[in-house]
C-alpha cells in the first residue's frame, strides 16, 4: 500500500494544502449550517426547542442580572444608603418588583412605607421554610435572599410573569440575518481556497523550483561537469542545502584540478627523466662505441673516452639520487632530523666558511643580519641543501665572470623570520616565477646539458621549507637579477637556543 511519505514532494504538498484549506471551510460550513437552522427554526412550532437555545424575551434576562447583582451587593454592604445597592432596587422596582431590605428584624428599605409586612406573608404563604427562595412561574415572581455574610434579608414580590412570546426575531429580519450569514459564509469560504491556492503557489515556487534546479545540477556534476555554480538567495533549509552542495562542487572542482595537476607534474616528470636520463646514456654509449671500435686507438684518447664516461656516470648517479630525494619529499617519506638553530649564527658561520670556494668559482657572497637572535626548527643538512641549491643557481645564471649574492635575514614579526637571496644575474620573465618551483622546469625551453642542472633544485628546495613550516617564493629584483625569499616560523624556547662556533 502506498504511503503519504511515497508520494512526490509537490503530491504531497498539494496535499497538505488542499487539508489545510478543506478543514476550516467544512468547519465553517458546519457552523454556518447551524446558525442558518436555528434562524430558521425560530417562531415555528417547535417553541420548545428553540428556548433552550434562545434567551427569553422582554425583561427576564435583565431581571435575572438586577437579582444576581442585588444579591452580591447584600454580601458585600451593611447598610442601604449604598448608592449601587440603591440603583439595583430602583432597576427592580421599574420591573414592577416590591422589595423590603432588614438587616436582622431592623427594616432599612422598603418600596412603599408599610409593605414590607405584606411582602413578608406573601413570601411566606408561597415559602413557609425558612432561607432563600426564587419562584418565577408564569403569575408571579417572589424572592427572598439571606446574607450569611452580613446578616442582611431581602424579599422582593412582583406580578411578573415568565413568557416566551410567539415570535422572538421577525420574519422578515430573520429572512435578512439568513441572507448575510449565506454571504459572509460564502465569501469566508471563497477567501480560505484562495488564499490556499495562492499559499501553494508560493510554497511549490519556494520549494519545488529550488528542488529541480538541484536535481539537475547534481544531474551535472554526476556527468563531471563541475563549471556550473549551484546557487541560493535563501535562507531556509533549502537554501543551506544548495550551499553545501556548492561547497561539495568546489571541493571536487579542486579535487579534480589537483588530480590534473599531479598527472601533468607525472607526465613531465616522466618526460624530463627520460630526457635527463637519455642525453648521459647516449654520451655513454657513444664514449664505449668509439673504445669498441677502436676510435680511440691512442692510450691518450682511451684515457679521455674513460674519463668522460666516468664524469657522465657521475652525472647520472647525482640525477637518480635527486630525483630519489624529490620523490620521497613527495611522498612525504624523507626523514628530517629537527634541531633547533639559532639562524642568523648558523647562517654567518655557514657562507663565512664556504665563502672562498664560491670566490674562486665566480661569486661573492654578503650576509647581512638584522636580527641577533632568531631561534627556528630546521633540518640543518635540509637546509643547507636549500641554501647550496639556491648559490648554485646565482653561480649558474651570473652575468659575466663574475656576480654577487647578497642574503638579507629580517625578521618580520613575533613569530616569523625572512631569508632574501637577491642576486644580480640574468633574472627571470616575470610570468614564469610561479613556474620556477615546478619539477624539471628551466627558463630556457631548449633545456641544457643535464650537467648544468637537473631542474628540481627549486622544487625541492620548496618541498624542504614547506616541510619545515615555511614559504619560499621568487620575485624579480628592482634593477636585475633574481631574488628568492623564505619566511620560517620562529620557536620560543627560552635558554635552549643552539649557537654554532665553529
Amino acid at each position: 500500500m502506498k504511503k503519504i511519505r511515497d508520494l512526490s514532494v509537490r503530491n504531497r504538498l498539494l496535499f497538505s494544502n488542499f487539508t489545510m484549506v478543506f478543514i476550516p471551510v467544512l468547519l465553517l460550513l458546519v457552523i454556518g449550517g447551524m446558525i442558518i437552522i436555528g434562524l430558521r427554526m425560530t417562531g415555528n412550532s417547535r417553541e420548545k426547542e428553540v428556548s433552550l437555545l434562545w434567551p427569553e424575551s422582554g425583561s427576564s434576562l435583565s431581571l435575572q442580572m438586577s437579582l444576581s447583582q442585588l444579591r452580591t451587593q447584600l454580601d458585600h454592604q451593611n447598610d442601604s444608603q449604598s448608592y449601587k445597592l440603591q440603583e439595583i432596587c430602583h432597576n427592580l422596582e421599574e420591573h414592577g418588583l416590591k422589595l423590603a431590605i432588614f438587616k436582622g428584624n431592623i427594616l432599612i428599605y422598603e418600596t412603599n412605607r408599610g409593605d414590607s409586612q405584606s411582602l413578608a406573608i406573601q413570601v411566606h404563604n408561597q415559602h413557609p421554610q425558612p432561607g432563600p427562595v426564587f419562584l418565577w412561574d408564569s403569575h408571579q415572581l417572589i424572592f427572598r435572599y439571606i446574607s450569611s455574610k452580613t446578616m442582611m434579608q431581602v424579599l422582593a414580590v412582583g406580578n411578573i410573569p415568565f413568557v416566551i412570546k410567539d415570535s422572538i426575531i421577525p420574519h422578515g429580519f430573520k429572512d435578512v440575518l439568513e441572507t448575510l450569514a449565506f454571504i459572509i459564509i460564502s465569501i469566508a469560504a471563497c477567501i480560505i481556497i484562495l488564499m490556499g491556492i495562492y499559499l501553494s503557489h508560493q510554497l511549490s515556487f519556494q520549494i519545488i523550483q529550488p528542488l529541480e534546479k538541484l536535481r539537475y545540477m547534481t544531474g551535472e556534476i554526476s556527468k563531471g561537469n563541475l563549471n556550473h555554480p549551484i546557487t541560493s538567495d535563501t535562507r531556509d533549509e533549502l537554501g543551506d542545502t544548495c550551499r553545501e552542495f556548492e561547497k561539495m562542487r568546489l571541493q571536487l572542482k579542486s579535487a579534480r584540478e589537483t588530480r590534473e595537476k599531479y598527472e601533468k607534474n607525472r607526465r613531465e616528470l616522466i618526460a624530463g627523466i627520460s630526457h635527463d636520463l637519455s642525453t648521459p646514456l647516449t654520451s655513454i654509449k657513444g664514449y664505449t662505441s668509439g673504445l669498441i671500435d677502436g676510435i680511440a686507438g691512442t692510450p691518450e684518447k682511451k684515457e679521455h673516452y674513460l674519463a668522460m664516461i666516468y664524469q657522465t656516470s657521475i652525472t647520472m648517479e647525482k640525477l637518480v639520487n635527486t630525483l630519489f630525494l624529490f620523490s620521497k619529499l613527495e611522498l612525504g617519506q624523507a626523514p628530517f632530523h629537527w634541531k633547533m638553530v639559532n639562524i642568523p649564527t648558523y647562517l654567518t658561520h655557514y657562507i663565512y666558511e664556504n665563502s672562498t670556494s664560491w670566490q674562486l668559482r665566480g661569486l661573492a657572497i654578503e650576509v647581512n643580519t638584522h636580527i641577533l637572535t632568531a631561534v627556528v626548527n630546521i633540518d640543518r643538512m635540509q637546509f643547507q641543501r636549500v641554501i647550496e641549491n639556491l648559490i648554485e643557481n646565482s653561480l649558474k645564471y651570473k652575468k659575466g665572470p663574475t656576480g654577487k649574492l647578497t642574503i638579507n635575514l629580517w625578521g618580520i614579526s613575533p613569530e616569523q623570520i625572512r631569508l632574501d637571496f637577491t642576486d644580480n644575474g640574468i633574472g627571470v620573465k616575470k610570468e614564469d616565477l610561479p613556474k620556477l618551483f615546478d619539477s624539471f622546469y628551466r627558463a630556457d625551453p631548449a633545456r641544457p646539458n643535464v650537467a648544468d642542472g637537473s631542474g628540481l633544485g627549486l622544487a625541492i628546495a620548496k618541498q624542504i621549507i614547506t616541510a619545515m613550516g615555511g614559504l619560499i617564493w621568487a620575485q624579480q629584483t628592482t634593477a636585475q637579477g633574481l631574488t628568492i625569499c623564505i619566511e620560517l616560523p620562529k620557536v620560543k624556547v627560552g635558554s635552549h637556543e643552539e649557537t654554532f662556533n665553529h
